[in-house]
């Protein structure tokens, strides 16, 4: 059982090739510390991409539907105020014409009707029931106009719907 003297020459060797392993090692974990870094920035900026885009589009579409709330709006006003025109003018004609000074029933009961329809105040966009009056109110005033003698309003009406 005799020892074999290791030559200073080999433990030389074996010494240089642990170290160059070692170093070896420590890099490949510098290079996955570096990727994981890279992977997690990725997802960082992703992130902050996603909640910039999110705040971003929701003002874009308060400002489009904005915008489409005072088109439509505008388009809704414009045609109540030409029927409450027409509605006036018709009254004031009867009430300046001639005697007997009133209009066949069915035609006067109807021009009534239609009167006490217009609603006062911007309906909510939500309240069906107005948009429904109002419906009701455009088929009025297309009966109003055959039985006066010809149809003034446009053929379509005009979208509201949001």
């Amino acid at each position: 059982d005799r020892e074999v003297p290791v030559q200073p020459r080999c433990r030389e060797r074996s010494s240089g090739l642990n170290a160059m392993a070692a170093r070896a090692a420590a890099a490949i974990d510098d290079i996955d510390a570096a990727f994981d870094g890279a992977l997690g920035l990725e997802e960082h900026f992703l992130a902050a991409g996603y909640a910039e885009g999110t705040v971003r589009g929701a003002a874009s579409g308060q400002d489009d539907g904005r915008r489409l709330g005072c088109d439509r709006g505008r388009e809704l006003g414009r045609e109540l105020g030409r029927f409450r025109g027409r509605i006036d003018m018709l009254n004031a004609l009867v009430a300046a014409g001639p005697a007997p000074r009133h209009l066949p029933e069915r035609i006067s009961r109807l021009l009534n009707e239609a009167a006490a329809t217009i609603p006062t105040e911007p309906p909510a966009p939500q309240d069906e029931a107005a948009f429904e009056a109002i419906a009701e109110l455009r088929a009025k005033m297309r009966m109003l106009d055959a039985w006066l003698g010809g149809s003034r309003l446009p053929a379509v009406e005009p979208d509201l719907s949001f």
